[in-house]
């Protein structure tokens, strides 16, 4: 008979992205995701056969409850008020309240870009995925904001635009004022594209 899973899922994902996050895939123990979550060793492993399974299942969350959400921010603009340069305001601004609150933790999925993602070809997936992602959202508010762009500018425009996110999400780990100055230098770029862009206050997505 199979063994009936007796914990809730959400909060063991959301426990053990605390600890993945703080010290890294593989700094991270089973000891440790066991005190994190409160779950026995034998839990975790019945419900997510590895300290890998267990880790792929907090990025795969973590991309649906953090990061897509942000990304439909960026293309249902009326949420901002400001389009992508209000965006991107708002962006910097959760970055620096994750730094009050959570110590600055970062982007969870550039800090594994950054580590074991270097010689995992299925996070590289992953990751490639999302970055397309981010520059196809990038490039709907760029269009959005002038109809009139070709679309090899959107392209161009929007891979500038992505990586310097991308940068600054990198960044805010190590050096939360840098990351902050990287989005400062996109919606500047954003406003010498279109000048009829307005500098928006901004708003927090998350």
């Amino acid at each position: 008979m199979a063994r009936t899973q007796e914990f809730d899922t959400a909060k063991a994902l959301c426990d053990a992205r605390a600890v993945f996050w703080d010290k890294g895939f593989e700094s991270t123990t089973i000891s440790d995701l066991e005190v994190a979550t409160g779950l026995g060793r034998s839990s975790i492993y019945h419900g997510f056969e590895s300290k890998r399974g267990l880790f792929d299942a907090v990025i795969n969350d973590y991309m649906d409850t953090v990061l897509r959400p942000r990304l439909e921010l960026l293309t249902h603009q009326e949420a901002l008020g400001g389009g992508i340069d209000g965006y991107l305001a708002s962006l910097a601004e959760s970055l620096k309240d994750a730094a009050e609150t959570a110590g600055g933790r970062g982007c969870l999925l550039l800090n594994t870009a950054a580590g074991i993602a270097g010689t995992d070809a299925t996070l590289q997936l992953l990751i490639s995925g999302y970055q397309l992602e981010l520059r196809h959202c990038v490039g709907l508010a760029l269009k959005t904001t002038d109809p009139g762009q070709t679309d090899s500018r959107v392209a161009a425009r929007s891979r500038i635009v992505a990586g310097l996110i991308m940068s600054a999400l990198l960044l805010a780990r190590i050096n939360l004022e840098e990351a902050v100055a990287t989005l400062g230098a996109a919606r500047a770029q954003v406003r010498d594209w279109d000048g009829s862009i307005q500098p928006q206050r901004a708003k927090r997505p998350l």
